[in-house]
């Protein structure tokens, strides 16, 4: 009978225990070049990933306050503060569309955005009981990020609420 030789080859390695110099070398190299890649990649997508999220977080408060005003069946407001770049959601009690401690019902704030996504622009933006806007004409929101990106979130007579 012949001799298998896969079982000679198995012998060589059954008693062989880590890894040789040359393989952890090896591995170590291709792990720094893969993040020398992927480290300048993720610092560019990190500021554009923070205005989206904030953007995404004033949208959804902005319908939290709709929702609010429709089911209590009184006026909801969002106020923005551009200098401390925060925003405040009430339900708007006394009607002058300011959020007075006491008088009116805080719902949401103060929220702050993501770190380095500023407020540039911004109106109070409030919601009546059947969900359409207070103000006289369209809401803008205006964010932008350190890279000079910006991102707008707007409110419409009739409430409707998008991101552009």
């Amino acid at each position: 009978m012949h001799k298998k030789r896969s079982l000679s080859f198995w012998k060589i390695f059954k008693n062989r225990k880590g890894f040789t110099m040359t393989e952890v070398v090896v591995v170590l190299s291709l792990l720094g070049i893969l993040t020398a890649i992927a480290i300048p990649s993720f610092i560019s997508w990190l500021p554009r990933h923070r205005l989206q999220t904030s953007a995404r977080q004033i949208y959804d408060d902005l319908n939290l306050a709709k929702i609010r005003a429709v089911r209590g069946n009184i006026d909801s407001c969002i106020t923005f503060n551009i200098g401390n770049g925060n925003y405040t959601v009430f339900l708007d009690v006394n009607g002058d569309s300011t959020y007075t401690n006491g008088v009116d019902t805080l719902i949401k704030g103060p929220v702050t955005l993501e770190n380095g996504v500023n407020i540039t622009a911004a109106n109070t933006c409030g919601f009546n009981n059947r969900g359409m806007s207070t103000a006289a004409g369209p809401t803008q929101v205006s964010l932008t990020n350190p890279t000079g990106v910006v991102t707008n979130v707007n409110v419409n007579t009739v409430g409707n609420i998008t991101v552009s």
